[in-house]
């Protein structure tokens, strides 16, 4: 079988495969999204440059960077041509080995390596490891590729040198200086190894040459900062080839529109899209002109990398919005991200901010749903602007400029997120914004610093509330605190220093938490009510069910909760009390609640004071904001150790009047000391090997399965059939107690059924019947 009739993909008609689906084909367009990305070693693109910037490599390495990538781009599917892949993509047989680490086994046998180092200035190692990891799937902890590569047959693996030869002709007209390969290219024997015994040979020079080299990265950052450019840079070319052939798009005109140099931002962009729109909405709710606060002003001039911390509702966002405009000013990049802990908190970024840009995005895991019927039909923002082609992934984001996204969207690629390593092309030429980094968890903390001691890109962090040692921590790390006193700035002051807060202690009485709901509801004040979980939060709410109490936690179908998260900030903005909601943490973040009286169990302190930042929040009423704090029956979901310091906090503030300055010399004081052990980063500890981890990115623990309700499923295949998302009907049903969810065949493992005797919209999916519970 000749190599230009080798498939690379499935197709209809294997006989007749269109250029895409073949190898040959696949591969030139892989060659040539990588041209059309990077340029060339004498005129590289501004991703190129920007990749280097982003990498730390001096553009000294570009010729090695150039030459090592191209020639991965090359051989990346060479494996492809094994009779294994060949068979299966026939239905003819199984795939005995993954074609990439098959690619990686041909790259190490003597004659190739040999004709490599003599033909070319790439570092070959660099080059076969990327190759292997380029589908994220060579675990470092599974490194013996023999026992899974003795029952490949060899013998039918053939090669075609003139189909080569043609590919390198191609490269050499992009500028490359590389010889051809000769007009034949055969080994010994047709490939029989195994009768020979030098397959056995061959995995187990591999296996130490890979062995060899993970060691010697341990040593040479230079090298393991390159080889981290050459795979990312080839895993991001791999896509675009194929993603832009699948669908039919020019490849050329596709990378030259979403990298145009004609459409970076600047500071005026973002003063015209963003700003003034958003200032133009707080002088119509406020009926009064629009004017900067001063620490506002001052964050603008803030470095590349900064924290700044500013309370609830002090007017943070525009302040980081202002910042982002000031580095654009200084050097034009093309693109700004605000990256959110929560789908909630980016969707009301987006909703707030980055909607009024027309190159706009939300970008989080069901962002196409929460963008159906975000604008009313006569807002300027309505309509399907927003809307992307679900049939190229992440390459569906590359000609968006500004983002209001999720953290691990973007951050992922440091777990090895594919998704995540196809937005690196524009992570890296960006202007980064991280919010609410106090509830990162010590996993995603963890990643985040090690964005900023890796990589360089310009990032501020923000956040009302962080632990000492997170600031401690950040600015090791070289990260500039902003205010470092809020007697800096007479605004901040102000708003820190204004008494806030009346607190008492409930001891563990819920009882007593009851009897003030009950009196605060004659009083028709506005009251919240936090609980830890979502059992919890059911039961109380159906106490209150005679005063019609709000129930908002996290397992509603996301339809519903949709509905439930915008009718309760409706609520507490436009309706007068009285008013009762009960929520989970998910009030913490993403709800723009402003209560007369916040009743709360006992959480971290960060937790806390995130909550009462949903009380007394805009300093409107008179009256100070009444706080309540009591102990529940359990610690769940938190730890002893999320716990510390909680008891010497509470009683601190037991009795008192307290303002946003207490809290923090508060949280200063009792707020965990501990230095955060690192964690492991894959992108960068994996090194020699590549294995995605993608959900260690945070510290989540699988407590739920992922459902539709049985009432569902004929909804669920009908706007399948029409190409609509059906996000609105996911549901997370807990996994214990066994039963409450079971497979179906035809929809597969990965979304299992519940059901609907166990929903009610409005409390949500309960461990019981809502049968029983009646």
């Amino acid at each position: 079988m000749r190599f230009s009739h080798l498939l690379a993909k499935s197709c209809p008609d294997p006989e007749n495969p269109s250029e895409g689906a073949t190898l040959a084909g696949h591969t030139k367009a892989v060659l040539q999204a990588f041209r059309y990305l990077f340029g060339t070693v004498e005129e590289p693109a501004r991703l190129c440059r920007q990749w280097f910037t982003f990498f730390g490599l001096p553009d000294a390495l570009r010729p090695v960077f150039f030459t090592t990538a191209l020639l991965a781009c090359l051989f990346h599917d060479i494996g492809k041509a094994g009779s294994g892949f060949q068979n299966m993509i026939r239905s003819k047989g199984r795939q005995l080995v993954r074609h990439e680490h098959f690619s990686a086994v041909l790259l190490h046998c003597p004659e190739f390596r040999r004709w490599l180092e003599e033909i070319s200035n790439a570092d070959i190692d660099i080059l076969i490891s990327s190759v292997l990891g380029h589908h994220l799937k060579a675990a470092p902890r599974n490194q013996n590729l023999a026992e899974y590569l003795l029952g490949v047959d060899y013998s039918r693996f053939s090669l075609d040198g003139e189909s080569l030869t043609g590919l390198l002709r191609d490269m050499s007209a992009w500028g490359e200086e590389l010889p051809p390969l000769p007009t034949t290219f055969s080994f010994p024997g047709q490939w029989d190894f195994l009768q020979e015994n030098r397959g056995l040979e061959l995995l187990e020079q591999t296996k130490k040459n890979l062995k060899r080299f993970h060691r010697a990265l341990g040593h040479d950052e230079s090298r393991l900062h390159m080889l981290m450019a050459v795979r990312a840079a080839l895993i991001v070319s791999d896509s675009a080839g194929s993603g832009l052939t699948r669908t039919g798009e020019d490849i050329a005109l596709w990378i030259d529109t979403a990298f145009n140099l004609e459409d970076l931002l600047t500071e005026q962009s973002i003063q015209e899209k963003i700003l003034m729109p958003r200032q133009q909405i707080i002088e119509q709710v406020t009926g009064r002109p629009f004017q900067w606060q001063d620490f506002q002003t001052a964050a603008g001039d803030l470095p590349d990398r900064a924290v700044l911390l500013s309370s609830c509702g002090s007017g943070k966002t525009l302040a980081a919005w202002r910042w982002v405009a000031k580095r654009l000013a200084e050097q034009p990049r093309a693109r700004a991200i605000f990256l959110y802990p929560t789908k909630a908190t980016a969707t009301e970024g987006f909703r707030d901010y980055v909607s009024w840009a027309p190159e706009g995005m939300l970008l989080h895991s069901s962002n196409n749903f929460d963008l159906q019927g975000m604008f009313d039909d006569d807002d300027p923002r309505a309509g399907d602007r927003f809307l992307v082609e679900d049939r190229l992934f992440a390459l569906a984001y590359w000609h968006r400029r500004i983002f209001s996204a999720t953290v691990h969207q973007f951050l992922g690629f440091l777990q090895h997120s594919y998704r995540s390593m196809c937005l690196l092309p524009l992570l890296v030429d960006s202007v980064i914004v991280v919010d609410e980094v106090h509830s990162f968890d010590k996993s995603l903390f963890s990643a985040l610093k090690q964005l900023l001691t890796t990589f360089n890109v310009p990032v501020l962090c923000m956040t009302a509330t962080l632990p000492k040692q997170r600031r401690i921590e950040l600015a090791e790390l070289g990260l500039a605190l902003f205010p470092r006193d809020n007697l800096d700035f007479e605004d901040l002051h102000n708003k820190a220093g204004a008494p806030r807060y009346r607190v008492e202690l409930l001891g563990d009485h819920r009882q007593e938490a009851e009897a003030i709901v009950i009196e605060a509801l004659e009083q028709k004040k506005k009251i919240l009510w936090v609980v830890n979980t979502i059992d919890r939060c059911q039961e109380i709410a159906r106490t209150f069910e005679y005063a019609k109490a709000l129930c908002y936690h996290s397992r509603f179908t996301l339809e519903d909760r949709k509905q439930r998260h915008q009718g309760l900030v409706s609520a507490f903005q436009e309706q007068p009390g009285p008013l009762l909601a009960v929520t989970t943490q998910v009030c913490e973040m993403s709800l723009d609640l402003d209560a007369d009286v916040l009743i709360s169990e006992t959480a971290p302190i960060t937790s806390l004071i995130q909550r009462m930042g949903r009380c007394n929040r805009r300093l409107i009423n008179p009256d100070l904001g009444a706080v309540f704090f009591y102990t529940p029956e359990n610690l769940l979901p938190y730890s002893e150790e999320d716990m510390l310091g909680i008891q010497d906090f509470l009683s601190a503030l037991d009795g008192q009047t307290v303002n946003q300055e207490r809290l923090e010399e508060l949280l200063d004081k009792f707020g965990d000391s501990a230095r955060e052990t690192d964690r492991y980063t894959a992108f960068i500890k994996d090194r020699a090997w590549a294995q995605s981890r993608e959900k260690e990115l945070a510290d989540i623990k699988e407590t739920s399965f992922q459902a539709i309700l049985d009432r569902d499923i004929s909804r669920y295949w009908q706007l399948r059939k029409e190409g609509k998302p059906t996000d609105g009907l996911l549901l997370p049903v807990p996994r214990f107690p066994e039963g409450l969810t079971w497979e179906n065949e035809r929809i597969g493992p990965f979304l299992r059924i519940a059901s609907e005797v166990h929903y009610d919209p409005q409390y949500g999916f309960s461990k019981t019947s809502v049968v029983q519970i009646l």
